[in-house]
């Protein structure tokens, strides 16, 4: 008598996770690489202006990880894709799972991923500062060279939540190009487009300042409450248009 062995939902999630954490490691040697990148581009300073006179002239330059985390953000938008493509969709279907259980473990990894991502691009600034001393010639101001635990524990949930965001942005584009090629076109039409507009100088579309609602947001709370109801609300929504690809 043949028996079935039925398999848990959280069974089936919990089992894709920890695969695709042991067999991804290369997507987080990657992100060091896109780090380390960042870092060197950083040593030039993210700003700097300048003054003077007949007899003096002063060059100030400002050094921060923002550069690290920008980068960092894009790492995770192309991961988001990566993880919608048919090649890697296969992969989940050689364990017992669904639709539903696979979205859901890429949801997971992508959680992990924007938390490592988040711990060190915001610690890759004392990296920054330490190298800085080292190297730098100049007069270096000792304002901001010491950081407190405090303003390092938020900068490293800012990032993540940023993460966070822009993983689940990434992954529903990514599900939307495997509905459709036109998507792709109508994607990266969009986006060279507000390049364009931008560069010349107009304004963007109302509907752009959407992420004001993130960014100008002064409450670490509010934030996270903002992000994470929008990330859910994006992943659910990816998750309903994956059911409408062909089943393997």
């Amino acid at each position: 008598m043949m028996s079935l062995t039925e398999t848990s939902l959280f069974e089936a999630v919990k089992n894709q996770y920890l695969y695709k954490l042991k067999s991804h490691l290369g997507m987080f040697l990657a992100m060091v690489g896109v780090q380390v990148m960042a870092l060197l581009f950083s040593l030039g300073g993210v700003m700097s202006y300048g003054m003077g006179s007949q007899y003096v002239n002063l060059s100030i330059r400002f050094f921060s990880s923002e550069m690290v985390i920008g980068f960092t953000c894009i790492w995770i938008i192309v991961v988001a894709v990566w993880l919608t493509t048919k090649d890697y969709q296969n992969i989940d279907f050689t364990f017992v799972s669904n639709r539903l259980s696979s979205n859901l473990s890429n949801a997971a990894f992508l959680v992990t991923a924007a938390l490592i991502g988040g711990v060190t691009a915001m610690l890759s600034g004392f990296l920054l500062r330490i190298i800085v001393y080292f190297k730098g010639s100049s007069y270096l101001l000792s304002q901001n060279f010491i950081v407190t635990p405090e303003v390092i524990f938020t900068g490293i949930a800012v990032t993540l939540l940023y993460l966070l965001l822009f993983g689940s942005l990434g992954y529903f584009c990514g599900v939307l190009a495997q509905l459709s090629k036109v998507f792709i076109v109508l994607m990266a039409g969009t986006y060279f487009g507000l390049i364009i507009l931008a560069g010349r100088g107009h304004h963007l579309p109302e509907l752009l300042k959407v992420f004001d609602f993130f960014r100008g947001e002064s409450s670490l709370a509010l934030l996270a409450v903002k992000v994470i109801l929008a990330a859910g609300l994006i992943y659910a929504c990816s998750i309903m248009l994956s059911n409408r690809l062909e089943v393997r």
